[in-house]
Order: structure tokens, then C-alpha cells, then sequence
């Protein structure tokens, strides 16, 4: 008898559900731990030399990889024509061939920005303190695409060793065509950040997502951070990741689709099928 009532007790006990509220609460500490690693993942900075150092994070969703330069330990130079056969380098491929020809090591490379179909820079160019296309002062949309998404700007470093980024406006006020201090410099666009504000033309809900990379400079100059998506974003959400994730006062779009950028020989942001010829590429080399 008391073996039956055990039993009994027992098979009770088996079918008791568990009370919805409960369900509710398991449920919704699984979706809150996966959407609090989605949104907000953080891989700790890993430090490839002094002065050089590549974050992934994962923020709102989308992968992102920061490559931070430190100017006081590292020079931060662009590349566009290879010397030796009077052509582009056009790949970070050929460029490291030739870097390792001069027994060197390419640390760090990203596509420099928008270009033409003609495969020149779309805006102002300068390599080692040489001018080789004027600055575009575009008013409106002239076919020329994102990069009439105004305001534009320059990204630029110094005979200083110094990195600053300015919309194209306030950079033509600023030297009038007199660039003697600046060793290197690209133009491309739309600005993302522009004195801590959006872009007036981003739209947050927009549909058009691309692999995208932009770059900001901090620490008054000393610090550049160079950012590629790892999956496609609208520009309203690649701003947001330099204006919140990053804090900069001002951002600057490179390059969509095409997106790419290696650090120690590892490739991130668009794959390999979708490259053509790249038009200027920022690097860090490594000298012995």
C-alpha cells in the first residue's frame, strides 16, 4: 500500500507543469543574453607591435573591426603608383610584394577611398608631400555618388605626424591650395560625423547596406582609427559606430562594398571575389 501511494505521489509530481511565469522568466533571460552579446560583444584590443592594435566588436548587430594606429610609435603612409613599373599597385598583394622586395613588412593596409571609373581618385590626392589630383570642390550630385553626399572631407597627416579629418569647406579655408605641411592626404565622402553630429542626409531605417570603411583621427591628432563592417550596414549605423562605440568628434567614409583592410596578413570586410583594382592604399610598414 505504501509502495502504491509513493508511486502515486511520485507520477503527481512528473506532471506538474512548470507555471507560465516561469517560462516567461527563462525565456527572457536567454533572449536578454543573446541580444546583450549581440549588440555590445567586445573582443579585449589585441596588439600586433607597439602602436598598433585591431579590435572586433560586435555592436547593434553588426560585426565591426577597428585597426588603431598611434602616431607617436608608427608612420602612416599612402601608396597609389608603384614606382618600379610607373602602374598602381592596385592590390595589398602587390604592395607587400614590393614592400618585402625593400626588406620590409606591410603591417597594416586599407584602400585609400573613392575613385573614379578611369581608376584615379575621385578628390584631392597627396603622396609624400605630392600633390597628384586637385581637391573636388563638387557642389551638387554630379554622378558622382556617395561621395556628392555633402559634406565630404580630407583625411590627412602631417609633416608633424599628426592625422586630422575636416570637411572639404572648412580644409579649403583652412590652407587655400598651400599644402606644403601635409604628407599625406585623400579626399572622400560623405563625411560621417561631422563635429559630433550625423550627416543631415542619413536616414536611419535606410535599405541601402554595403561593407563599408571609414576612419577618424583622436587624441589630438595622435591617434587614428581605422573601421571596416564585416557585414552590411547603412551609413546612419556606420556613423553611429564612430559617433557612440568610438566617440569621434568626426568620422569619414572610404569606401563601400569593395571595403577592405589587413592587419599582419589577415584580410577583413569584402571577400576576395568582389575586389578590383584598388586606387591609393593607407598602409603601416614595418621597417628592420
Amino acid at each position: 500500500m505504501n509502495n502504491f501511494l509513493n508511486s502515486k505521489s511520485l507520477h503527481n509530481k512528473q506532471n506538474q507543469s512548470i507555471p507560465k511565469w516561469g517560462i516567461a522568466l527563462v525565456l527572457a533571460f536567454i533572449y536578454g543574453v543573446i541580444f546583450m552579446g549581440i549588440s555590445a560583444h567586445h573582443v579585449a584590443a589585441k596588439e600586433i607591435v607597439a602602436g598598433l592594435e585591431v579590435t572586433e566588436n560586435r555592436y547593434q548587430h553588426h560585426r565591426y573591426i577597428d585597426a588603431t594606429i598611434d602616431l607617436e610609435k608608427l608612420s602612416l603612409s599612402q601608396h597609389w603608383i608603384d614606382p618600379a613599373i610607373d602602374q598602381g599597385y592596385a592590390s595589398f598583394n602587390n604592395l607587400n610584394s614590393a614592400v618585402r622586395k625593400q626588406n620590409q613588412k606591410l603591417l597594416f593596409a586599407v584602400n585609400s577611398g573613392i575613385y573614379t571609373k578611369e581608376y584615379t581618385p575621385l578628390g584631392l590626392y597627396i603622396e609624400n608631400k605630392q600633390l597628384l589630383t586637385p581637391l573636388n570642390l563638387v557642389k551638387s550630385n554630379e554622378g558622382q555618388g556617395n561621395f556628392a553626399l555633402l559634406p565630404n572631407g580630407v583625411f590627412y597627416i602631417t609633416d608633424k605626424n599628426r592625422a586630422y579629418i575636416a570637411d572639404t569647406d572648412r580644409f579649403h579655408e583652412q590652407f587655400q591650395g598651400q599644402y606644403e605641411s601635409i604628407k599625406d592626404a585623400v579626399q572622400s565622402g560623405p563625411m560621417l560625423i561631422i563635429n559630433g553630429e550625423y550627416n543631415p542626409y542619413f536616414i536611419p531605417k535606410s535599405d541601402s547596406l554595403r561593407i563599408r570603411s571609414g576612419v577618424c583621427a583622436s587624441d589630438n591628432g595622435q591617434k587614428v582609427t581605422f573601421v571596416v563592417t564585416e557585414d552590411r550596414v547603412n551609413f546612419y549605423e556606420f556613423a553611429t559606430y564612430f559617433k557612440e562605440k568610438l566617440q569621434c568628434d568626426n568620422a569619414l567614409y572610404l569606401d563601400g562594398t569593395l571595403a577592405r583592410m589587413t592587419v599582419n596578413g589577415r584580410v577583413y570586410g569584402a571577400s576576395f571575389w568582389q575586389a578590383k583594382p584598388l586606387v591609393g592604399i593607407w598602409s603601416v610598414i614595418q621597417t628592420p
